[in-house]
């Protein structure tokens, strides 16, 4: 019976980038065009060979991508601002991918590029444009480069334009549709329902968030020193508490390179160097306070992969399921988890504590992104409007607000997976411990992880 495995081998050997990452061979000769018409008809065939298919997983995947395909998903997401992926290939291609076959990776890039251009002048023609305010941020990026001048040249002077000045996806043709399926295939739930619980988190937050601007970090060295003394106490402690299995090492903590500081956040966990990456560029804006959920955060997302590696689970399951509503729910889940350190809630959704200084700064966004997001795009939310909502909360977090905009621009519904998921997971939680009295923390958190990173409907099932 064609499974789950069976089709992320197919999907391999059709993505190059892909099978480099997740197999790591010793070259990376072609770079795979993800835009054109030959990779979405592989998908095509790959949609029909496993159109029958029992494996509900697996049934999952092809039922989305068959509407990604329907509704032309590609052509509302080609570029973004945010984690631009043509600044990171160039960091990837000089540091990460081998060198050897370097220039045919540059030359199947330009043709990547290129179709680039095609589908944004197909897109226009539909009239799905990309927000003005992200492709001119954009055009900075790329300007920075110095590269690609036909793609820099075509935005600046044909695209830009004609882009449109509203920033919402449901101010697209379908773009409520697509909204709705993003979330269903993502948090399996609805914008209204999302929207609605956001709006619930955040009624008791009755004062601006503030942090203690005298013990912001005053350079990255000090600020880079905390970052592996905290992974360290998660490492030594968290860990110790709650888990049966500890790798064999701490945590790899790296710094964002320079020229990618102004691409990505203030941290993220790469599966592909196994490392933590933390971005110095917003030293004078953190403080140890807030950097304490922030590593605990990104160090258990390395922590879930060391322990689905050392459970020998199969690639497929670590790499193909992917569930993004799982893997960020599970990291958020684990901030609470940081004893005195730092302080959080429950994120009980009946929460009726009116201390909102409890909470640390990443709790607190967390909740505001599930009204912000949907408040973009699915109730028509202008920028001011949402940026001035995000202000009430966080008037001396100015840099943050614009750079969390622009991620719900450019990924919609994305930013949703991290409070949804924690919810699910503190759910499972009490469930599992008040149905087995005999059992504790680390059972549970051991059974939770143990079948990798597939839907929590299915976990909820194997539990």
């Amino acid at each position: 019976m064609l499974n789950y495995e069976d089709y992320f081998n197919d999907l391999m050997k059709i993505n190059a980038q892909l099978n480099f990452y997740i197999n790591k061979p010793k070259v990376l000769k072609h770079y795979t065009d993800t835009l054109s018409d030959d990779y979405f008809n592989k998908h095509r065939n790959l949609n029909k060979k496993y159109s029958n298919t029992s494996d509900l997983e697996l049934k999952k995947a092809i039922d989305y991508n068959k509407k990604y395909l329907s509704y032309k998903l590609y052509l509302y997401f080609i570029l973004t601002s945010y984690e631009n992926s043509i600044v990171s290939f160039d960091n990837d291609n000089n540091k990460l991918f081998p060198v050897k076959y370097k220039k045919e990776r540059e030359a199947d890039f330009n043709e990547y590029i290129s179709t680039i251009i095609m589908r944004l002048k197909e897109a226009l023609k539909r009239k799905i444009t990309i927000p003005f305010i992200i492709i001119k941020k954009v055009l900075l990026q790329l300007k920075k480069l110095n590269k690609y001048k036909n793609l820099y040249d075509y935005l600046k002077n044909v695209y830009l334009p004609k882009c449109r000045k509203n920033i919402g996806l449901c101010n697209l043709k379908n773009g409520k549709k697509i909204y709705r399926l993003l979330l269903k295939n993502s948090i399996n739930k609805t914008p209204e329902y999302v929207h609605k619980l956001g709006l619930s988190l955040i009624s008791n937050i009755n004062k601006p968030y503030k942090e203690d601007k005298g013990e912001t970090y005053k350079s990255r060295k000090s600020l880079f020193k905390d970052c592996q003394e905290i992974s360290l106490y998660v490492y030594n402690t968290i860990i110790d508490k709650n888990f049966y299995y500890k790798p064999p090492r701490p945590f790899k903590i790296q710094k964002v390179p320079a020229e990618l500081q102004d691409n990505y956040p203030m941290a993220y966990y790469s599966p592909i160097e196994d490392s933590v990456f933390i971005n110095l560029k917003y030293y004078k804006e953190c403080t140890r306070k807030s950097l304490y959920p922030l590593l605990i955060h990104e160090c258990f997302h390395q922590y879930h992969y060391c322990f689905m590696k050392y459970h020998k689970l199969k690639k497929y399951q670590i790499y193909g399921y992917n569930n993004l509503t799982f893997i960020e729910g599970f990291a958020h889940y684990m901030e609470t988890y940081c004893d005195d350190k730092c302080n959080d809630d429950n994120d009980d959704e009946n929460d009726d504590d009116n201390n909102n200084q409890k909470e640390n700064y990443y709790s607190i966004l967390r909740k505001i992104r599930l009204v912000a997001d949907t408040g973009i795009n699915y109730y028509n939310w202008n920028y001011k409007k949402t940026f001035n909502f995000m202000k009430k909360y966080f008037p001396n977090n100015t840099t943050d607000i614009i750079n969390e905009i622009d991620r719900y621009i450019c990924d919609p519904g994305q930013a949703l997976c991290y409070v949804i998921g924690k919810l699910e997971i503190i759910k499972m939680r009490d469930k599992y411990l008040r149905e087995n009295k005999t059992k504790t923390i680390k059972d549970f958190h051991e059974r939770l992880l143990i079948n990798g990173t597939c839907s929590l409907s299915t976990i909820k099932k194997l539990l």
